[in-house]
């Protein structure tokens, strides 16, 4: 990425990051074409939670750098107890589970707590706090509103980032990161084929079978990822039995094969990956069961994409 191409994305991020503008960033910079999908499908607090991360990436900047960049039209912050106070009013438009848990975290409570009458309560009743009743009960008063009127969704999603709030941590392996955004990938495939699931007549039996094994194959793979997270969460250890890791596994492989037997590999997944689709082609056609060539073709596809994504790296360097 040159110069003037990493400044765009500052820049970006040194405003009010548009969503729009910066998927099309993305589009246009970015590597991963599984986030280009979701960041142009669906526009979610999650998404936009990581799209500023990859882009953050892309630039090149710390999570130091990133949280000292300038933003346009910021206020200054009251104080609450002593602490300077994220405020979800002045931080707009700031996604509400993000304002929420920062203004929260400010405060040492959960969002959980933030919005409870008690604690609205607790903070009036400080003596330091006496000259700015009205001021904090607008603020509070405003949180509280926020989590009231946010979709189910976006409370699950500020209930999930408290639980692993590893995941915001410097220290937290990149690849749980990732698992995360699988995970949401599951979980929507698991959603929509299990509602189709519902309505298929009865006398449709192979769709139901291969709905029923989106299902399943959604469930476990989110499943398999809860167990990581919540194995880190209490050890501070990775368990590693994700697919994601056999993944990586992978791709350290690759990285040490020489660049003769890359190219081998690459020819032999783009041999295997057109023989299989011609295998899914013919089945389709006669009217037979095309899942297992399915299952061997996307295989071999995510095979070459590796590789090819190995050879890109060496070109780089």
């Amino acid at each position: 990425m040159t110069t003037t191409e990493k400044k765009e994305i500052v820049a970006y991020l040194s405003g009010p990051r548009n969503y729009a503008e910066g998927v099309r960033l993305y589009e246009r910079h970015g590597h991963n074409r599984m986030y280009k999908r979701r960041f142009a499908l669906e526009d979610t607090e999650f998404s936009r939670a990581l799209l500023t991360e990859e882009l953050r990436k892309l630039a090149g900047l710390s999570d130091a750098e990133f949280r000292r960049l300038p933003r346009l039209a910021k206020s200054p912050r009251p104080k609450l107890n002593g602490m300077v106070a994220k405020t979800v009013i002045l931080d707009n438009p700031k996604p509400t589970d993000a304002a929420l848990i920062e203004l929260a975290d400010s405060l040492g409570v959960t969002v959980d707590e933030l919005v409870s009458p008690e604690f609205q309560d607790r903070v009036l009743a400080m003596e330091e706090n006496e000259q700015r009743v009205e001021e904090l009960t607008d603020e509070l008063e405003t949180a509280r509103r926020k989590y009231a009127e946010a979709p189910e969704p976006v409370r699950k999603m500020i209930r999930f980032r408290e639980k692993y709030s590893f995941l915001n941590s410097p220290d937290c392996p990149d690849i749980l990161k990732v698992l995360v955004n699988d995970m949401f990938a599951a979980y929507d495939v698991y959603k929509t084929a299990f509602a189709h699931l519902q309505v298929i007549p009865d006398q449709t039996i192979a769709e139901a079978a291969t709905e029923a094994e989106k299902v399943v194959t959604a469930y476990l793979a989110n499943r398999e990822i809860w167990d990581e997270l919540e194995h880190y969460r209490t050890t501070g250890q990775i368990l590693g039995k994700a697919a994601k890791f056999r993944e990586a596994e992978a791709v350290e492989d690759l990285a040490a094969l020489s660049d003769l037997d890359l190219a081998k590999k690459l020819s032999s997944a783009r041999v295997n990956q057109s023989k299989h689709s011609k295998a899914v082609k013919e089945a389709e056609a006669a009217g037979n069961d095309s899942a297992k060539a399915a299952a061997a073709l996307e295989r071999w596809t995510a095979t070459r994409e590796r590789i090819e994504a190995e050879i890109e790296r060496r070109k780089k360097k």
